[in-house]
């Protein structure tokens, strides 16, 4: 997979807690993908410092043995972190590309789904100009539509795009010539939410999104919820317990901080 700094995640190398659970039930949904009937997503919530992108980083680029054991990703197909700070990161034009970009170097898809974008039909669509004026277009010219022609994987493949929440309201981003096009979509969540009934049965959309922004989340209401700080449920409620006592323990600067009363 092709890693251009934009795309990538900020947390990438940065020690993991917790969250067990979380990356089991993600590990759940993938293994049930191709069930027909099945969702075909899941969504990841939580508010502000939940942890939903070292979630989704996690399970990319694994670091602790939760994640290492759970093998979620070596079927990791392709990934996407939106940066509320970075422009280019939101903009759907260098999202649809830069997802062609992964797919082409995929040890997951064989010889013709590159052949395919060589074709007439396909690469015109891939000019930068005309993804920026229609990137639903291409979108569904050089992703969706070769991926529902391939043989499915040996075993169903996920797709990361973490925080689709970043570019609403930004309209289609950096470099966008087309925001508010009629038919056309102006932020990454759009785009994905509008296809998402063309995405392979083989390949499970993993999105996560600010609990509060319920116009994104109603976008993917037929997802499967992860709440990650529902303090309702005894899960979210120990991985702060844990997260604690393991700070604790590998920290000693914080322990020395550490008094009666604040403990």
């Amino acid at each position: 997979m092709s890693d251009s700094s934009h795309s990538s995640s900020l947390l990438r190398g940065r020690r993991f807690y917790c969250r067990e659970w979380a990356l089991e039930k993600l590990r759940r949904c993938l293994e049930a993908r191709s069930t027909p009937g099945r969702s075909p997503g899941v969504l990841v919530t939580g508010g502000p410092g939940a942890g939903k992108t070292a979630l989704c980083t996690e399970a990319v680029w694994p670091t602790s043995d939760a994640a290492l054991a759970v093998g979620l990703a070596p079927r990791c197909l392709a990934f996407h972190f939106c940066q509320r700070e970075d422009g280019r990161s939101v903009a759907v034009w260098r999202f649809v590309l830069g997802l062609v970009d992964q797919l082409r170097a995929s040890p997951f898809l064989p010889l013709g789904y590159r052949d395919t974008l060589d074709t007439p039909l396909v690469a015109p669509a891939l000019e930068p100009l005309h993804c920026q004026r229609d990137p639903d277009d291409t979108f569904k010219r050089a992703v969706l539509l070769p991926l529902l022609d391939l043989p499915p994987p040996e075993q169903p493949l996920f797709l990361v795009v973490d925080s689709l929440d970043s570019g609403c309201g930004a309209g289609a981003g950096e470099g966008s010539s087309g925001v508010g096009a009629p038919g056309r979509s102006s932020s990454i969540s759009e785009l994905l939410s509008s296809h998402q009934h063309l995405f392979p049965s083989w390949l499970l959309l993993v999105c996560s999104v600010r609990r509060q922004n319920k116009a994104v989340c109603k976008m993917f209401s037929g997802f499967r919820k992860l709440c990650l700080d529902d303090l309702r449920k005894p899960a979210p409620v120990r991985d702060v317990q844990q997260y604690i006592l393991r700070r604790l323990d590998q920290e000693g600067a914080l322990r020395r901080q550490l008094t009666p009363e604040t403990a």
